[in-house]
């Protein structure tokens, strides 16, 4: 539970002196709409649960939140805009792997991870999935691994944070994978059932539509757990590979939001993931609903950094260091 900042009488008169214009500007907040930034398309997993949590945020907040989909640069043009945003409380946006680990690390951004955001919480946790289309030969994971031990196989997704498990996989099993890039999640399914690419790795609610309508086949749960609604199919780790993408997402404002503002932020979050009905929304997406407030995840990012960053290096997927 979070601790509502309480102003004490008595205190130093520096400490009054920065309290005051703190309770001025937290005093007229929200004074306008806010902008919450989602660095993937319209239609993408974190797309629609970014209109799910805007949309209980405005009964909470008493203010319209308008979800703004910034796309582009590999993932970095969202976060570098959220990094870039005036601290007013005005502006907050999508926080996860991508802006703290992949994207820092495999190319320049014009901002440091851990010191250009104020991290509100974590919302939820995406399920990843690998499939091939119907019409395809390949009818299980063996059948993909031994495909790409004959010949280089293609694989589509939009994030490199989705292809972890891909990676891993094919250091695991020796088979020759190369990832084909897609901006957003529901082109890069399409290219899969377009026969464009050998596979796809993508979430639940970009894949699921074409399974339901049964263009692409599902051949494994890349996730920790298996899918809900495909519980006879199994996870990689199940199958003996030791291969998962973890999709945790979350919310923060640009750093230096005044502290004030951003409790009440935090607390407004807080309510609205505890609300059961934005859970079962959240749900239905095929997407976890996760709870963590903002220390907590940005802990859990860091935990995940040491994880993730010698795989990017393994893989020669960091950057190259200057000489």
């Amino acid at each position: 539970m979070y601790r509502r900042t309480m102003l004490r009488t008595g205190g130093a008169l520096a400490a009054a002196a920065y309290a005051a214009p703190a309770l001025s500007q937290s005093g007229k907040w929200p004074s306008r709409e806010i902008t919450l930034i989602n660095p993937n398309a319209p239609g993408a997993s974190t797309d629609l649960t970014a209109r799910i949590v805007a949309q209980a945020l405005e009964k909470r907040l008493n203010a319209t939140v308008i979800v703004k989909n910034v796309v582009g640069g590999a993932g970095a043009l969202g976060p570098s805009t959220l990094a870039a945003a005036t601290p007013d409380g005005h502006t907050m946006g999508l926080v996860a792997i991508s802006s703290h680990i992949t994207v820092p690390n495999m190319m320049d951004v014009k901002y440091d991870p851990w010191k250009a955001f104020d991290v509100l919480g974590q919302v939820a946790s995406l399920r990843y999935g690998i499939g091939v289309r119907t019409e395809s030969p390949i009818k299980s994971i063996e059948e993909l691994i031994a495909q790409g031990k004959q010949k280089l196989l293609t694989y589509s997704s939009n994030n490199v944070t989705n292809v972890v498990a891909m990676f891993q996989l094919a250091k695991l099993s020796g088979a020759k994978f190369r990832w084909v890039v897609f901006q957003g999640g529901v082109e890069s399914v399409t290219a899969a059932i377009g026969g464009h690419v050998d596979a796809v790795i993508q979430t639940v609610a970009e894949m699921k539509p074409q399974i339901e309508a049964g263009k692409l086949r599902f051949l494994a749960s890349a996730a920790t757990e298996r899918w809900p609604d495909y519980p006879d199919v199994k996870t990689l780790r199940e199958l003996g590979f030791n291969a998962v993408t973890n999709g945790p997402f979350g919310y923060a404002f640009p750093a230096g939001v005044d502290p004030a503002i951003r409790q009440r932020m935090e607390s407004a979050l807080a309510d609205v993931m505890a609300d059961k009905a934005v859970q079962t929304q959240i749900s239905n997406l095929g997407i976890v609903p996760t709870y963590r407030n903002g220390a907590d995840y940005a802990a859990f990012l860091k935990q995940i950094e040491g994880e993730l960053v010698p795989i990017l290096r393994e893989t020669g997927m960091s950057k190259k260091k200057a000489a």
